[in-house]
């Protein structure tokens, strides 16, 4: 005779999988918000790099091109400086502003700018050349001529009423600081637009004879006041050698 025997088989009960559904609740409940952060620290991240990209494309077509990028409209780049132009990675398009030098991405909200994400592509505001025109070519220092300054960004031209120190150390208020040599005989600064990188210095009128050298082409020179307040781009910076930016040499006054 066969005798067959049976194990005890024995359910979950209600009580039993409850527990297990808490503790599996738990567990994902403590580690949704480090997957959160991972996911969000990812997009942040893969954003940055793809601003570089661009950022790179507009430094060379800046370097390359005739003129430098103006506009809005990116595409302009591809092929010949950008292979691609992606989205976000919140489903949005980069965004460039020429006047102010960046291109950013407006974050994972759309709204609050708090949280943009925004790289530079031009250098920090730097006066880079400072050139005399002989504007009547008398081939002499006369009323009639001026100074053309030449800066890395466009400037904010709500204010041209500039001050100017002459001596060392340099004197407050003042935007401009001109070497020792040079006679104190400019007038305002004028902008010849709304959005340009130059600054014309005007010489002041009746003060200057045939006689008088004003400065010397090639040996004179003139750079940003620490105390300035005015010279500043779109993004609110002001130029460098301005107390709290980064220091800036002094730039030779050259012959046009």
């Amino acid at each position: 005779m066969v005798v067959f025997s049976t194990m005890n088989k024995r359910a979950f009960s209600l009580i039993e999988l409850l527990i297990v559904v808490t503790i599996i609740a738990i567990l994902v409940g403590a580690a949704l918000p480090y997957y959160q952060d991972y996911v969000r620290q990812t997009r942040l991240t893969k954003a940055k790099h793809e601003l570089d990209v661009i950022k790179e494309a507009l430094i060379k077509h800046d370097t390359m091109a005739e003129r430098p990028f103006q506009g809005t409209d990116m595409r302009v780049l591809l092929g010949t400086y950008l292979q691609d132009l992606p989205r976000d990675p919140w489903g949005r398009d980069y965004k460039v502003d020429y006047i102010k030098g960046q291109v950013s991405s407006n974050g994972p909200d759309n709204a609050v700018t708090t949280d943009d994400i925004i790289v530079d592509y031009k250098p920090p505001l730097t006066l880079q050349r400072a050139t005399w025109i002989d504007a009547d070519q008398n081939r002499q220092i006369s009323p009639d001529d001026f100074l053309r300054l030449e800066f890395s960004r466009y400037l904010v031209t709500t204010d041209t009423a500039m001050g100017y120190t002459y001596a060392s150390p340099p004197v407050a208020p003042s935007e401009l600081w001109f070497s020792d040599d040079v006679a104190p005989i400019f007038g305002v600064a004028s902008f010849t637009n709304a959005s340009t990188t130059e600054m014309l210095l005007l010489l002041t009128g009746g003060t200057l004879t045939a006689s008088d050298t004003a400065f010397y082409p090639g040996s004179s020179t003139i750079r940003i006041s620490p105390h300035n307040q005015k010279i500043k781009d779109h993004s609110g910076r002001k130029a460098n050698g301005t107390t709290g930016e980064y220091p800036a040499d002094a730039i030779t006054i050259r012959a046009n």
